[in-house]
């Protein structure tokens, strides 16, 4: 498992190694089939290789070249719209919307029908009145990021880094998707279908739920995935996971996430989630009364632990902050061969709280602050203080 940032190296690998190539203008040339169609690092070129191209063609964009969008291409979107497949090879190059003087657009936007892909490229700074403020996928859109960073980007609405409407489709794979900022899902919002390896979402933030992800919808699979340093303003400082389907983190680290609300420092869960070797360790839920330092788990909610830990975790508000480590109000939890260990909370149980027994297999609560499970309406089967 590789938990660090992969393309922004490859980036200045790229900027070290090759020297910028084709910095005027002019239309994309083709150079081979290969290699796609060579696009020169002018703002100009990019707009009209992308309005220009066949189904199914390449483009290959200048080497660790920024391309800087200054306006609009159409109204609140920064480049031609994406309406059917297309390959975008980054080569280190970053696409950028050039400051706050700019007119507010996010940067792509995939159209039913669509389906891009885009590696080695960083997309930036985008910003929009509504959803997507990164990339935008619409449903019958298809959205695949190999070694892309989506960084600084802004939405009003969901999904500051990538928005995945209900029917769309998003595979992320070796990505950073940081310093974004949205409503709900500052870095990944997805009503659609989700699939994210080796990758990593940090220091995003929410200004409601879901600092890191948002599900609301569809499917979403994680796999060998930081989540760090995010942070929200209601709850799901890492992650909230709701609505029809199901969310499942396989060897990954939900770590360091905040919520300065009540629910989820590193995850709420309102619907199916399921972690198998996943680390949920040193996340913090820090209002008033707040619960669930760890994973906050709701009425009708099922939450299931494989061979994974909750450590180190903290609901450290005023008043009657509990369930350092889990707290479950009325849902399904099953722990199997699962660490509940060294959580803290401002009053009894540091551990875990429940109004409902657990399933524990071979499982342990222990070491947590003021205590285990002494406080929680219901004990959990073989915790003790």
């Amino acid at each position: 498992m590789r938990l660090i940032k992969f393309s922004s190296m490859a980036a200045v690998a790229a900027a070290v190694v090759t020297s910028v190539t084709g910095v005027t203008g002019g239309s994309a040339t083709a150079v081979g089939q290969d290699d796609g169609t060579s696009v020169p690092c002018s703002t100009t070129a990019l707009t009209t290789a992308i309005d220009a191209a066949s189904p199914g063609e390449t483009l290959s964009l200048a080497p660790a070249c920024t391309y800087h969008l200054t306006s609009a291409f159409t109204s609140g979107e920064g480049l031609p719209t994406i309406a059917q497949r297309l390959t975008i090879r980054g080569n280190g190059a970053t696409i950028v919307r050039d400051g706050n003087g700019t007119a507010q657009f996010r940067i792509f936007h995939v159209n039913s029908g669509g389906n891009l892909r885009l590696e080695d490229l960083a997309v930036r700074g985008g910003s929009v009145s509504g959803d997507g403020g990164g990339i935008l996928v619409d449903s019958g859109g298809r959205l695949t990021l190999v070694g892309v960073d989506v960084i600084d980007n802004t939405a009003s609405g969901s999904g500051g880094g990538v928005a995945v409407q209900a029917g769309g489709t998003a595979v992320v794979r070796r990505g950073w998707i940081a310093f974004n900022n949205a409503l709900n899902g500052a870095g990944l919002y997805s009503g659609g279908t989700l699939s994210v390896d080796d990758s990593e979402l940090s220091r995003n933030h929410a200004r409601n739920i879901g600092g890191a992800l948002a599900r609301v919808a569809g499917n979403a699979f994680l796999h060998a995935t930081l989540v760090r340093r995010n942070t929200s303003a209601v709850g799901g400082g890492g992650v909230t996971n709701g609505g029809a389907g199901s969310l499942e983190f396989s060897d990954s680290k939900i770590a360091n996430n905040t919520t300065t609300g009540t629910v989820g420092g590193g995850i709420q869960n309102l619907s199916n989630l399921r972690l198998e070797k996943t680390e949920v360790s040193g996340n913090v839920v820090g209002g008033t009364a707040g619960v669930g330092g760890g994973i906050s788990n709701t009425s009708g909610a099922v939450l299931v632990l494989k061979g994974s830990e909750v450590l180190r975790n903290s609901a450290n508000g005023n008043g009657s902050s509990r369930a350092g480590g889990i707290y479950n109000n009325a849902g399904s939890v099953t722990l199997d061969h699962t660490h509940v260990r060294n959580n803290a909370s401002t009053v009894a149980p540091g551990g875990v709280f429940t109004t409902n027994q657990f399933t524990v297999i071979d499982s342990d609560i222990s070491r947590n602050i003021p205590t285990n499970c002494a406080g929680s309406t219901v004990v959990v089967t073989g915790c003790t203080n």
